[in-house]
């Protein structure tokens, strides 16, 4: 028997004593269920991380409230045209 083989009968003989009692078994259930819990925690820390990296950068953010002003002012613009053409149209 090699040393694989001995720690997977180790291993199985621990479960097998440790899922005997019913109260131990629900004990190691919960310890599995908060540990799927922390990894869930961290996988969706790290997504959130990840994302964080494709944020625009502070200049950009500048750079678009300038070109939104712009856009702002020539709608203006236009719209005082057009008020003007339907004024000399009544």
């Amino acid at each position: 028997m090699g040393l694989k083989d001995k720690g997977m009968q180790l291993g199985m003989k621990a479960m097998g004593k440790l899922m005997e009692s019913p109260e131990r078994a629900e004990k190691v259930m919960k310890a599995v269920q908060q540990v799927q819990k922390g990894r869930e925690a961290v996988d969706e820390a790290a997504a959130r991380m990840l994302n964080l990296g494709q944020l625009p950068a502070k200049s950009d953010m500048k750079d678009l409230g300038r070109q939104a002003g712009r856009l702002k002012r020539e709608a203006k613009k236009i719209l005082a045209l057009l008020d003007d053409i339907e004024a000399k149209i009544e």
